[in-house]
């Protein structure tokens, strides 16, 4: 099982009007100087007369140059990506572990393309983005190996592994015996 990879990403942004070829014109400075977009996000806010543009990477004084040409500005607010192979309830541990410590997410955009899992977090304070790096990591490699060897694999590897009502279980299925 690959390796869930989690970093730091910086999101350039656009408050703008919403009205047909915004976007297009918004991306054009960055593809003029081939910036390799690897997020593009779009949306209209509820009046429906304003929108939101959001890209990543920036990367480069030529790029950077051609992305406030096109109207976007660096935000101001922490985000991570999260990028790896794709399993059954990868999304749901992550932010359980997240929500344990209780770190509120500002926005989470997750997709599979394939096999391939990818998901952009972002966070109210750089603490948390920090702290989120840290916990998305011992959560998501403590999931593959408790799926590779089970829970009594993972203890013997030195690893402590909690799950709700397993020891609760464990105890009153002895006592019946």
């Amino acid at each position: 099982m690959s390796k869930v990879e989690v970093k730091r990403a910086v999101l350039w942004r656009s408050e703008t009007f919403n009205s047909p070829g915004t976007l297009a014109m918004t991306l054009e400075p960055l593809a003029n100087v081939k910036q390799d977009l690897q997020i593009v996000i779009g949306y209209a806010y509820p009046d429906r007369k304003s929108a939101a543009i959001e890209v990543y990477p920036v990367d480069g004084a030529r790029a950077k140059s051609a992305a406030e040409k096109g109207g976007l500005h660096r935000s101001n607010f922490p985000c991570l990506i999260v990028s790896g192979a794709n399993r059954p309830g990868l999304s749901h541990t992550i932010v359980s572990s997240l929500a344990e410590v209780g770190i509120n997410l500002s926005f989470f955009i997750g997709q599979v393309i394939g096999r391939r899992y990818t998901a952009l977090f972002g966070f109210e304070a750089d603490s948390e983005a920090d702290l989120a790096v840290k916990l998305i990591r011992k959560a998501t490699n403590g999931a593959a190996m408790i799926r590779r060897g089970g829970v009594a694999s993972a203890r013997r590897r030195g690893r402590t592994v909690r799950r709700r009502g397993l020891n609760r279980t464990a105890a009153r299925s002895k006592s019946r015996r």
